[in-house]
């Protein structure tokens, strides 16, 4: 019975084709010769579209129920009914948006958050452009070299005052394919000392200076003042890169907003660590910064947003953070983790130093571009060049240069 199983499996291949690539089953089904008519019956049948909801007043929810379930969906629902996932074919996901709106108010609104949540999720975000520099999400992952311009870098590559050696590292950085520079002059890592900004501006404006004028690639400002920012940007950076999302400084969104040609990375951050549900509360965050953004006058294609790696989250929210990253897709903006050398890779590969995490960077960067990232911030540029090509050759499509080359040769 066993060696006919077997044989049965052999015979038949069985290959479970969800969850997997968005193209995975239609090019499979293609592939068969079906008619092109007949393709629309994989969104009827074939996929489910899950979306979770928040912030449902009890009226939207029954009509919610009502809407989904008529068309052969399904929703689950809070007790107090304020949060619902729904669970539809990809047709009925496609229209819900739709349906909703007919009925105006706050049923309008949902529709409106759902239809532009799907239609965020299945194309790349915009183009950013900053003070000249055009960076394009969706053909490949870009990266974003760190260069730590402090005393007391939690990876021990800072380089406080030294502008030469500093210009030196970015240039390296820039010749093995980094797409930004990332410049910063106060440690993030845990119970480092505060920084005051005239002494941060002392530190990163020689530097950014000289980069502006010598390398063509945009220059970041990793800081969480609005005078640094400022300051930063009369130096000739392209990209304001806060870790508090623009909502610890309440000057730095004016700042940025008074530069119409820069763009703003706003990172989730908090004090604590205690989360309801990790990925809810930081996508609500994310979006709670791109309020401020809009309120400000940023245009929302200036802004990218970052999940924080490390920031209020112990090694376990990392590892959740990564492993749903995809959740975040849905907010239409490109995105950036971090993950570069931090401790949750030395807990994970034996108490490895920063400089021993090499290897866990570049998995972890290659796990966040299969959930969605746009972004890679890194230490190690060279290396981390070389696996995000592998990573988007996978993840991004096969490249053409290497579509139609043929095999190496014969083996055994």
């Amino acid at each position: 019975m066993v060696a006919a199983a077997v044989r049965a499996a052999a015979r038949f291949n069985v290959r479970p084709l969800l969850p997997g690539p968005e193209d995975a089953l239609r090019d499979t089904v293609v592939r068969l010769g079906v008619a092109a008519q007949r393709l629309p019956v994989l969104a009827d049948h074939a996929v489910v579209e899950a979306l979770a909801l928040e912030g449902l007043p009890s009226d939207l929810t029954q009509l919610l129920h009502q809407v989904v379930r008529e068309r052969g969906g399904e929703v689950l629902s809070s007790a107090d009914g304020t949060r619902a996932v729904v669970m539809a074919s990809l047709s009925l996901a496609g229209a819900l948006g739709g349906l909703l709106e007919a009925h105006g108010g706050d049923a309008a609104e949902l529709g409106g958050a759902i239809g532009n949540t799907l239609v965020a999720r299945g194309a790349p975000p915009a183009p950013l452009v900053a003070r000249g520099h055009r960076l394009e999400f969706g053909r490949r992952t870009l990266v974003m070299g760190i260069l730590n311009v402090t005393p007391d870098s939690f990876s021990g590559d800072g380089l406080s005052g030294d502008v030469r050696a500093a210009c030196r590292i970015a240039s390296e950085m820039a010749e093995n394919g980094a797409d930004i520079i990332d410049v910063g002059g106060e440690s993030t890592r845990p119970n480092s000392a505060a920084v005051s900004a005239g002494e941060e501006r002392s530190r990163v404006l020689p530097v950014i200076e000289a980069l502006a004028r010598s390398l063509p690639l945009p220059i970041s400002v990793d800081t969480r003042k609005a005078e640094v920012a400022r300051a930063a940007l009369d130096a000739g950076a392209a990209i304001v890169n806060d870790v508090w999302g623009l909502r610890g400084d309440p000057e730095m969104a004016p700042v940025v907003a008074a530069s119409d040609d820069v763009g703003v990375i706003v990172m989730h951050n908090q004090r604590g660590v205690e989360y309801s549900d990790l990925m809810r509360d930081v996508a609500f965050a994310l979006r709670q910064s791109l309020v401020v953004a809009a309120d400000a006058g940023i245009d929302p294609a200036r802004v990218v947003i970052d999940p924080g790696f490390g920031f209020a989250k112990t090694p376990a929210h990392n590892l959740e953070l990564t492993r749903r990253l995809g959740e975040l897709r849905g907010i239409g903006r490109a995105i950036l983790v971090g993950p570069s050398r931090k401790s949750t890779i030395g807990l994970l590969t034996g108490g490895a130093g920063a400089a021993q995490r090499l290897e866990g960077s570049l998995v972890l960067a290659a796990l966040a571009i299969a959930g969605g990232a746009d972004i890679v911030r890194v230490h190690d540029v060279a290396e981390t060049v070389r696996a995000v090509r592998v990573a988007d050759a996978v993840v991004r499509g096969t490249p053409d240069s290497v579509r139609d080359l043929p095999a190496p040769g014969p083996t055994g």
